[in-house]
């Protein structure tokens, strides 16, 4: 990989490789924490972040790189008119690597266009969000289940959802079937479904949770995302149409895994937090090792 843009520029076996490597850093990461020594991470948040960001700060420094970089556009030189172009060629001489979150569906892809450093993609408006979908992987793989025998099912925004689009693309290198279940507004937009499909992979489309329950091992619960509607409205009838709490709960397998990207808006009732098969903040944590892992690829 010379740049993360796509989900899709990572092999089968380099997942597989990540995956092993993040867990070894969980195990030892006092191993690793002179791997980046002389490095430094440029980190460019056009768009809010809470995990993303301090995550990947977090797993710099644990490597021993330096950071720098911002997280509201409006202090840089974008508010003045600055291309993304210029912006990237300007940074390439501040940093080794680029860990870049943009609201604009194709920033990410002309940024990694001009960049003679590599670019990782920590988010492209409503696209994909490549990095996420490692960590997903390590968190399922980390709790028992083999990426060939994951049985599991989207729920809530799957037409913005990058979170979405990621994870379904690479589950396909591993799996059969998924399993999507939204409003039918927010149903996965076509040209994911057209590559899942080539890939031998089966998608059953669902409005009703309690149809699918008692097949999957992962309910992957996401939010509707208020900033990727016009229609205000629109989204106060469709924010909450589906919800994990105590009673929907009961319907899933005792061994099924309630994971979530996060963050939530009331998709997941607080009360699940104490329930063992709700692993989101976990998930979340796993960031860190994912995240490090991917750095340490690039520039170790």
């Amino acid at each position: 990989m010379k740049h993360l843009i796509s989900i899709q520029d990572i092999s089968t076996n380099e997942i597989i490789e990540l995956i092993k490597d993040a867990g070894e850093i969980k195990k030892n990461p006092g191993e690793y924490a002179q791997a980046l020594n002389g490095k430094i991470i440029a980190t460019l948040f056009f768009e809010p972040s809470t995990r993303t960001r301090l995550s990947f700060t977090s797993a710099s420094l644990q490597l021993g790189a330096q950071v720098l970089g911002f997280n509201d556009a409006k202090s840089t030189s974008t508010a003045k008119g600055e291309t993304i172009e210029d912006t990237i060629k300007i940074i390439n001489g501040y940093c080794h690597l680029i860990v870049m979150r943009h609201s604009e569906i194709d920033a990410l892809k002309r940024a990694a266009e001009v960049s003679s450093a590599p670019v990782i993609n920590a988010g492209n408006g409503s696209e994909e969000h490549p990095t996420q979908t490692l960590l997903d992987l390590f968190t399922i793989v980390e709790k028992g289940i083999n990426l060939e025998d994951v049985s599991l099912c989207f729920v809530g925004d799957l037409k913005y959802g990058r979170t979405v689009h990621s994870l379904s693309l690479a589950l396909a290198h591993f799996v059969k079937t998924m399993y999507f279940v939204s409003p039918p507004s927010l149903r996965l937009p076509s040209n994911y479904k057209t590559l899942i499909e080539k890939q031998g992979v089966h998608l059953i489309e669902k409005d009703d949770l309690n149809e699918i329950a008692g097949f999957i091992n992962v309910l992957y619960m996401t939010r509707v995302q208020l900033e990727r509607f016009d229609d205000q409205n629109e989204y106060e009838r469709l924010k909450l149409s589906f919800i994990l709490n105590k009673k929907s709960a009961a319907l899933f397998r005792e061994d099924c895994l309630f994971m979530h990207p996060l963050p939530r808006i009331g998709e997941i009732d607080p009360e699940m937090d104490n329930d063992s098969r709700a692993i989101y903040f976990e998930q979340s944590r796993n960031g860190v090792w994912m995240r490090m892992a991917l750095m340490a690829k690039f520039l170790a």
